[in-house]
């Protein structure tokens, strides 16, 4: 540890969850790899932690995780090396959306047939609308994940799905203008599939839901993707993904240094060449080569304005990168802990909600998510009573081991603006912390009756403190920055950056790029692919691994056969 090796194939630029997902994929395949972390752990915003008294395990940041949808599941063989994912034991459904008059509008974990069935209860032509939509996209929902999440992102790829989605009779002849909101709305006849709609959707920001073309792609996926299958979570909590990419990293040869934040990325004629870091590192100021590539999974922002330097960068590429759009998606978040199992007012009816791993509450209108849209982008205080619309988790039905023995652990995400302008800032949340989560409660509690009765600790986050584990998120609970019109696909994060590449030789992202959810490893997966054909390595027969194939196994080991169409 003295005198580390200071020569390698190729250097990783942060130790989170993609940037882990490329390494291991190119140390495994026989390139020897390092990766510098500027923190002493991994995972900044993957990480359980003991915030409240000893047994409580507490997902701090990243609470549905999709490894199971993407090839490194298989490839990187991620439950040999600890990870176990989980949903409740013998549950049909995977979300929930309850209201006040007792109805849930539910998703299924494993069927559309059975999504199909639950919306009848709601709306029987509206339950027929998703029946043609599922029809329609079920048959290729494999090989679009594949291609769309998992694939680079191309503009004849993009033109294709827009041609295909036209021949849909049921879609609006305008949908590509329409935002998310205007889409459901016209899809759709009963307001409380409408909310519920918009709800599974804007899982990843409400802010997603205003944006035209991006808007009513994002309802059309969640609508496909998790009328079958969502998000987990795994054994000890969400930070086990990161222990098991570690493992398997560590396993083949690969060497992580913690506590070594790296200053600058060294170009010699345009071409990354290797590493030098800050000062504060625990190896002050160090030299590290890289004879192969360089890898960034660090935010757009930081990684080519400050590791790369402006003084390289084009006019062009500067003025977009001073323009990338970090806002929006903001979290404020309610932990508790309670002494009985959650009994949620919805499940008179609906007796399926009460193992339900993921949830939402708090709009019984599209007005009122209105509301909190409105909040939102004009950065102003959130809607009182609170619009909650993040998403929520009821975990230790799915795993106990999260809490001590008779112990509940829940979560609630409530979207909110993340720079409160009126009251001064980002800061002012350290003000009215406490404040808003009880008003959060409040409304918790009209759909949980037994919340209050049966808390036995809370524990609250709110978006500034996300920043302060993360300064590089900007606020935004996805580092990889806003998904609109202007930010999408190819265009993210500059137009010409053909990312996972970039404009400088052998220094390519594996986190600012237009790739689904960050904990389906998707961005580490393309940018891994990216470098590996660019050397002209043959891929090792081990690389193969497809969409959606850890799914069909887990759900295989219970006896299940997922279908992703309703006939």
């Amino acid at each position: 540890m003295a005198a580390p090796r200071h020569d390698y194939d190729v250097i990783v630029i942060g130790g989170g969850v993609n940037g882990l997902a490329t390494g291991a994929y190119l140390q495994k395949a026989g390139l020897r790899t390092a990766i510098f972390e500027r923190r002493d752990e991994s995972g900044t915003f993957c990480s359980t932690e003991e915030l409240l008294h000893p047994g409580v395990k507490l997902n701090v940041h990243a609470s549905l995780i999709y490894p199971h949808w993407g090839p490194p599941y298989v490839d990187l063989e991620l439950e040999t090396f600890g990870l176990e994912l989980l949903r409740p034991p013998g549950a049909k459904y995977w979300y929930f959306y309850p209201f006040l008059d007792g109805n849930a509008v539910m998703f299924s974990g494993r069927d559309a047939r059975e999504t199909y069935e639950m919306w009848k209860r709601i709306s029987p032509r509206d339950a027929e609308t998703l029946r043609g939509i599922l029809n329609f996209f079920g048959p290729t929902l494999v090989q679009r994940l594949q291609a769309g999440m998992f694939g680079r992102d191309s503009e004849e790829a993009f033109l294709a799905f827009l041609e295909s989605s036209n021949s849909i009779p049921i879609f609006p002849k305008d949908w590509v203008w329409m935002t998310g909101f205007e889409f459901v709305d016209c899809l759709f006849e009963n307001e409380q599939i409408k909310v519920a709609a918009l709800t599974v959707s804007g899982l990843g920001g409400v802010e997603t839901l205003n944006s035209r073309l991006v808007g009513p792609m994002t309802v059309l996926g969640c609508l496909t993707n998790f009328s079958v299958e969502g998000g987990l979570t795994a054994r000890g909590g969400s930070h086990d993904l990161v222990h098991s990419l570690v493992r398997c990293f560590v396993h083949h040869g690969g060497r992580i240094f913690y506590n070594c934040p790296v200053e600058k990325v060294t170009l010699e004629a345009g071409q990354a060449t290797g590493v030098v870091l800050s000062s504060l590192a625990s190896y002050p100021d160090a030299p590290f080569t890289a004879s192969r590539a360089v890898i960034s999974d660090v935010s757009a922002r930081p990684t080519f304005c400050d590791l790369i330097g402006e003084e390289h960068l084009p006019v062009a590429t500067r003025l977009a990168l001073k323009r990338f759009d970090y806002r929006g998606g903001a979290l404020f978040t309610n932990y508790y802990v309670l002494n009985e199992r959650p009994d949620f007012a919805a499940s008179a009816k609906f007796p399926e909600v009460n193992n339900t791993f993921v949830f939402n509450f708090g709009a019984e209108t599209l007005a009122d998510g209105g509301r909190l849209l409105e909040s939102v982008l004009l950065r102003d205080v959130p809607p009182d009573p609170p619009v909650v619309w993040g998403a929520a988790f009821n975990y230790c039905i799915a795993d106990p081991t999260q809490a001590p023995p008779g112990q509940y652990t829940l979560l609630t995400w409530a979207n909110v603006p993340y720079e409160i302008r009126p009251l001064g800032g980002p800061e002012a949340w350290d003000d009215i912390r406490e404040s808003y989560a009880d008003k959060v409660e409040d409304v918790f509690a009209r759909y949980l009756p037994n919340l209050k009765s049966a808390k036995i600790a809370r524990y609250v986050n709110t978006p500034h403190d996300y920043v302060r584990r993360n300064p590089h998120c900007g606020g935004n609970m996805h580092p990889s920055g806003a998904t609109h019109e202007a930010q999408m696909g190819s265009w993210k994060p500059f137009p010409g950056c053909d990312a996972p590449r970039t404009p400088f030789d052998r220094f390519y992202i594996c986190q600012s790029t237009g790739a689904g959810n960050y904990t389906s490893l998707a961005a580490g997966y393309i940018a891994a692919c990216q470098v590996i054909d660019d050397l002209g390595v043959a891929r090792p027969d081990w690389w193969r691994g497809e969409a959606m194939q850890g799914s069909v196994e887990l759900l295989r080991r219970e006896g299940v056969t997922p279908r992703y169409t309703v006939d």
